[in-house]
């Protein structure tokens, strides 16, 4: 199982353990949880200056951490929240493989009008 937590507010995405979906390198359902925080990173490596990133990463575990310019924070808001909502898709359509929960979820509708 793996176990994904989103702090919204602290901008902080943590996964935790592995999916077991299938054998090792052919696990479809720890692909798409890989590929989706590889994105993200992707994102905030590509904005780093302002994004000030920190990435920690080992076996069966990744947390991505920002903190960025006041400048940068929608961006970086909007791009943790539209990861968070696939792997929450993931979750809903896999739980036996993975379990989303989401910290300090308030939004602002205004924020993205």
């Amino acid at each position: 199982m793996t176990r994904v937590c989103y702090d919204r507010a602290g901008l902080l995405l943590r996964m935790e353990g592995h999916a077991q979906a299938g054998p090792e390198g052919q696990d479809l359902v720890c692909a798409a949880l890989s590929m989706l925080m590889m994105a993200l990173e992707r994102r905030m490596q590509e904005r780093a200056e302002a994004a000030l990133p920190v990435i920690s990463r080992g076996p069966g575990s990744f947390m991505l951490r920002c903190a960025p310019a006041p400048d940068a924070e929608r961006l970086c808001r909007e791009s943790f929240d539209t990861i968070a909502a696939g792997l929450a898709v993931l979750a809903e359509n896999r739980p036996e493989y993975v379990a989303f929960t989401m910290e300090n979820g308030e939004t602002d509708e205004e924020e993205y009008a």
